[in-house]
């Protein structure tokens, strides 16, 4: 069965998904990620999030909710 896609065109995620990335970000960031979403700003620092570097930083906003900034600093390579 081929997955349902979001107006923004990235796959759907089931309701156990999108509750479990709610509460996840409620209890860690004290935000809601949906809201967060819907006006483009940042779960983790509240922050905008409406710049991004390429196509596949999109797609982490659309997963995590976290800005390009955000990103960065999680995603970053460890230090040698």
């Amino acid at each position: 069965m081929p997955s349902r896609l979001s107006a923004n065109m990235y796959p759907m995620k089931d309701s156990n998904m999108e509750g479990f990335l709610e509460d996840f970000a409620l209890l860690t960031f004290g935000r809601s990620r949906n809201i967060a979403m819907a006006s483009s700003s940042c779960v983790c620092c509240g922050g905008p999030a409406v710049e991004f570097r390429d196509d596949v930083s999109r797609k982490e906003f659309a997963i995590s909710g976290f800005c390009q900034k955000c990103q960065d600093k999680v995603f970053a390579e460890p230090e040698e």
